[in-house]
């Protein structure tokens, strides 16, 4: 079959590789849609310490089933809508509540949907493959993994709130970046009924986006400290100096969500008279577990935002490595692979 291979930072190729075959309770994917993640970009750029190279490239996808193990959730034909990951359920972290911490979470996940097909083990069909209905398109439903991200970071913030409903209508949250992921958290917090919430960033079509899911924008060089500051600041840029200036848009016993991955061994300083003496809470939620899986989907079936203003365009696996280059200048949202 056909598939994408990242060789190297910044270098792809689309390789002939073996179709893999099933064992009880596995199955096979027809890819239908694979969409482009901010992950995949930090990794054809830089490279990622969670994706090999090299290696088969992308992990976001929904598709029809074409082989299924024996006992298999799912049969040939079936329309699923799935993740690339899944908890344990057994290690210190999964008896805790942690299923994202997971202590084999990332070692056994599934890379490749830039592919024809893609292969998804028992373990994660049982706990976190869905079937998809006719309703939501493939490449809608292909959404299900950022925005399983999305979901349990707002589980966090949740918590971090002290109550299960702790993120309501009279919270003030600010999002920063308006990328994929910041603008996934407008439409998760517009649907769970927050009223108030800004996303800053410098993309104007992007900042267009966040504002038909119904966000206030405003411009990142225009965005100061000022008055109360808001409840809850979202932090989706990554970069390490926008990591420290965050907390400065926070209110005193407000709560900082720091969701974008910064490169490995950089630091990040604050001061720590606004830390302790304002009481700012500090939250750095990765990945999902099962919960959040299950949420998102409910999410995107529910949805009060139209998602398909984040894609840009259709590729084909033939264009994956242009596409990341159009990524990497900042040209489009999310692009949707179609083998």
């Amino acid at each position: 079959m056909k598939a994408v291979i990242l060789e190297a930072p910044g270098v792809l190729s689309l390789g002939s590789v073996a179709v893999p075959s099933v064992d009880p309770g596995d199955i096979l994917v027809k890819v239908e849609a694979a969409t482009t993640c901010g992950t995949d970009l930090k990794a054809y750029r830089r490279g990622h310490p969670q994706i090999p190279m090299p290696g088969v490239f992308g992990h976001e996808y929904s598709g029809t089933v074409v082989a299924a193990g024996e006992g298999a959730k799912f049969n040939v034909g079936d329309a699923v809508m799935g993740v690339h990951s899944a908890p344990c359920g057994d290690c210190f972290w999964c008896r805790r509540g942690q299923e994202n911490l997971c202590e084999s979470i990332m070692s056994s996940k599934v890379l490749g949907s830039f592919a024809e097909y893609l292969f998804v083990p028992k373990r994660i069909v049982e706990k976190n493959v869905y079937s998809k209905p006719d309703n939501v398109s493939f490449e809608i439903a292909s959404l299900l993994e950022p925005y399983s991200c999305v979901a349990q970071a707002v589980r966090e913030m949740q918590l971090g709130l002290g109550t299960p409903k702790g993120l309501h209508e009279g919270l003030r949250v600010l999002v920063i970046g308006p990328g994929a992921i910041g603008l996934l958290f407008v439409a998760a917090l517009k649907q769970i009924g927050v009223d108030h919430v800004t996303l800053a960033g410098r993309n104007p079509s992007r900042l267009a986006v966040g504002k038909q899911f119904g966000a206030e924008t405003v411009s990142v060089n225009e965005l100061k400290p000022e008055g109360f500051g808001y409840d809850v600041v979202v932090e989706c840029t990554g970069q390490v100096e926008v990591w420290e200036k965050s907390i400065d848009y926070v209110r005193r016993g407000g709560t900082l969500v720091l969701f974008g991955g910064c490169a490995g061994g950089t630091r990040a300083s604050f001061d720590t008279k606004r830390v302790h003496y304002d009481q700012i809470s500090i939250l750095s939620p990765f990945h999902f577990g099962t919960q959040a899986v299950k949420q998102a989907r409910q999410w995107i079936l529910e949805s009060n935002a139209d998602l398909s203003l984040l894609l840009s365009g259709e590729r084909s696996l033939e264009e994956v490595e242009s596409t990341f280059k159009d990524l990497e200048a900042g040209t489009g949202i999310k692009y949707v692979i179609r083998p």
